[in-house]
């Protein structure tokens, strides 16, 4: 990633920190907590896009967490809170 992308680099960092600010929040809390305070978040994401553009805005946000989704087991398994076991299943 270079800081010549169009913002990339800049939106990736501002999210890393927010990331970090929100964790402590969620965790101890349950998976139907964490999921609803996830959903509620989505839904706003979405609604804040024109009617026509949301399904679009919906699909590329669900593509970049799959994306996201190995290097977040890899995480997890180095900080011990996750099996090695659970590298299977997820895309490489």
């Amino acid at each position: 990633m270079t800081r010549d992308d169009g913002g990339s680099y800049a939106a990736t960092l501002a999210s890393d920190a927010l990331v970090e600010q929100i964790r402590p929040i969620l965790a101890g809390q349950t998976p139907e907590v964490v999921g609803a305070t996830l959903a509620q978040l989505l839904a706003i994401f979405i609604a804040g896009h024109a009617p026509l553009l949301r399904e679009t805005a919906q699909r590329l946000l669900m593509d970049c967490a799959e994306g996201l989704v190995p290097v977040m087991v890899e995480e997890m398994i180095e900080a011990g809170r996750a099996p090695p076991e659970w590298r299977e299943g997820t895309k490489q």
